[in-house]
């Protein structure tokens, strides 16, 4: 069963079962649409019924006067597959999260859980880009920074792949989610750092199935619009959640 939960097959036809809940579907209505619905290797009538039942026992999805309906409480607790399938960045684990519509407090959670998670291996992945695209001779300069400072406000110090005689400071974000806009979490003290310092850079990393993959690179001036501004003297913002499209990344690395 577990194994199950975690493929690929298993994740799409759940998919098509939450599309299903989100659209109140009758258990009859969705028991044809499976009839009628071409069979392929582990998708076939059976297959689909066997996973929607799966996800009736785990209280994911209810029935309600013989109407499919997305359960509230699965919206607080979150189940580890879907978890494990955000994480890694499986299209149909953000669409189901999308059908679940979870609260604020949920999504920050989910947030958190992902920024812990992958974080750091960004990081390490734009740390192999460098090492592998840098002069041997260089890379005693090349110093991963957060992981002995995390109020530096960046991430990577690093001889620059367009200059090698040019230092950059590198910020990578990381998503596990693929789109047309990019969202990050920067922190005042990074924005302030970006705003004085010319060779600072803000690296976009994606988690994908198959792996890490660069997104490119922005200056601060390329993405500072997006920025929250302080609308009083009395109050300032001290980190915020920052959505950019994805098409402003130039490519490559600095």
């Amino acid at each position: 069963m577990q194994k199950m939960m975690l493929s690929n097959t298993w994740e799409e036809l759940a998919l098509e079962a939450f599309q299903a809940a989100a659209g109140k579907t009758s258990v009859r209505e969705f028991k044809k649409q499976c009839e009628l619905t071409p069979p392929s290797p582990g998708k076939t009538f059976y297959d689909r019924e066997r996973v929607a039942e799966d996800l009736i026992q785990s209280g994911i999805i209810e029935i309600d006067d013989g109407i499919l309906r997305v359960s509230k409480a699965a919206t607080k607790n979150l189940p580890p597959w879907l978890i494990e399938g955000l994480e890694i960045g499986r299209a149909s684990s953000w669409e189901m999260l999308d059908y679940l519509n979870p609260s604020e407090e949920t999504l920050r959670k989910i947030d958190q859980q992902l920024l812990h998670k992958i974080g750091l291996e960004g990081e390490l992945a734009v740390m192999k880009l460098m090492l592998d695209g840098l002069p041997p001779v260089t890379h005693n300069r090349l110093r991963h920074v957060s992981l002995t400072d995390d109020s530096a406000g960046f991430d990577i110090f690093s001889p620059s792949l367009k200059n090698s005689d040019n230092t950059v400071l590198l910020e990578v974000k990381t998503t596990s989610r693929q789109g047309k806009n990019f969202s990050f979490f920067l922190s005042r003290n990074e924005s302030r750092i970006a705003s004085h310092n010319k060779n600072w850079y803000l690296v976009g990393m994606l988690r994908a199935p198959d792996g890490y993959k660069l997104m490119g690179f922005l200056s601060y001036d390329q993405f500072s619009q997006f920025l929250p501004v302080d609308v009083s003297p009395s109050g300032a913002w001290e980190s915020a959640k920052i959505i950019i499209p994805s098409n402003i990344f130039l490519n490559g690395l600095p």
